[in-house]
């Protein structure tokens, strides 16, 4: 089972409350292992620093492993800048490895991919929290690219812009028939026509809330005529889901009345 290090959620809090004034004597060191290692998933994006609010860490969100541990890709800049400590087994663990991030075979990569995003639904407590982070659910008809360009419409007419609001950039990655995943590329109209495509059973992007603060949707094609559109809403302020939920409830209500709001 993959060890999980630096998953803190977007708030920053835990980030602030490690903050140190100076790292290990081999940070160099262990930063260069965490950006030598293997990405699983891109974000083509940017995200703000959490602890000082003062600079874009490129890719931020992306997922890297070893082989054994896996962690957000902005995790090495907060070491770098921040010296926020890493886990004392997962420090042990680099240097038993003399600094030198393996290989990573293609198997093992889908593997840890599928363990983390609960493909092979055996991920278990361990693995992460077992508290269900809130999200927004809705089953829909199959979309033509007609529909998705409304849909992705309706996204925005409740505050969820698909591209961000600085680069005018979409960021997130569809399943390859073959199982794999590419990134998207582009702007809304790739996002509709990945939407609209029957090769594809999962397309998951990025949604803006203002600048910096991103929420996941996912789109999944569980049958010929239905597709399952997901919000997780996690990330947005306890005191706000309330309005997100409802605008999300009106934008999509055309589709029918089938829609579930897990808090």
């Amino acid at each position: 089972m993959i060890k999980r290090a630096g998953f803190t959620g977007k708030s920053g809090n835990s980030l602030r409350d490690t903050v140190r004034a100076a790292g290990e004597r081999d940070e160099d060191r262990l930063v260069a292992y965490l950006e030598s290692s293997t990405e699983i998933y891109s974000v083509m994006g940017a995200e703000r620093d959490v602890v000082l609010g003062d600079t874009w860490i490129p890719g931020a969100g992306s997922l890297v492993t070893d082989g054994t541990w896996l962690w957000p890709a902005e995790l090495a800049h907060y070491v770098r800048r921040h010296h926020v400590p890493l886990p004392a087994d997962f420090v042990a663990h680099i240097r038993d490895n003399g600094y030198v991030c393996p290989a990573l075979p293609e198997e093992r990569a889908r593997a840890i991919f599928d363990e983390h995003f609960g493909r092979d639904g055996a991920t278990g407590a361990d693995a992460r929290d077992t508290t269900p982070e809130p999200f927004f659910l809705r089953y829909v008809p199959t979309l033509t690219r007609a529909a998705s360009r409304t849909l992705i419409k309706q996204l925005g007419a409740a505050g969820l812009s698909v591209v961000h609001p600085l680069t005018d950039a979409l960021f997130g990655s569809r399943e390859r028939p073959d199982g794999g995943r590419a990134p998207l590329l582009g702007g809304p109209d790739v996002l509709a026509d990945s939407l609209a495509d029957d090769r594809y059973h999962e397309v998951e992007f990025q949604c803006w809330m203002g600048y910096d603060r991103p929420v996941t949707a996912r789109v999944r094609r569980l049958a010929p005529s239905v597709q399952r559109v997901t919000v997780q809403i996690a990330d947005v302020p306890e005191s706000e889901r309330e309005e997100t939920v409802a605008a999300l409830v009106r934008a999509l209500d055309r589709y029918g009345p089938l829609a579930v709001f897990h808090r």
